[in-house]
């Protein structure tokens, strides 16, 4: 289907034929070599693009989520696994933002104590 190919969106900008309109395992190949060669990275840099790139990720997960569910009617245990594992990898680059000290402290932690 076109759901397939640059997240069914890309088509509509590029073209059908266009190289960039790459396959979808091709952009989720991307993503995870990206995490898996930035997370053992320490600093700033590596934090703020592993959260990013899985806020991205978790964007395309819900679209192509209810592309699956309202637009094919259909459900794929793999494709329900990738986007669990989606969301499991942004909360861990978010706590690990957050453990850089640059975002949002949590309660409790990270937090100066005031008397």
């Amino acid at each position: 289907s076109r759901w397939g190919r640059g997240l069914g969106l890309l088509e509509l900008a590029v073209g059908r034929d266009s190289a960039l309109n790459v396959p979808n395992g091709a952009i989720g190949l991307l993503f995870y070599l990206l995490q898996g060669m930035l997370g053992p990275c320490h600093g700033r840099v590596a934090a703020l693009t592993l959260l990013l790139s899985s806020a991205l990720s978790a964007l395309a997960s819900l679209w192509l989520g209810a592309v699956l569910l309202f637009g094919l009617r259909d459900l794929c245990l793999v494709c329900l696994s990738t986007y669990g594992l989606n969301a499991a990898l942004l909360g861990l680059n978010l706590r690990r933002w957050r453990d850089t000290g640059l975002g949002p402290a949590r309660h409790g932690r990270n937090t100066p104590k005031t008397e």
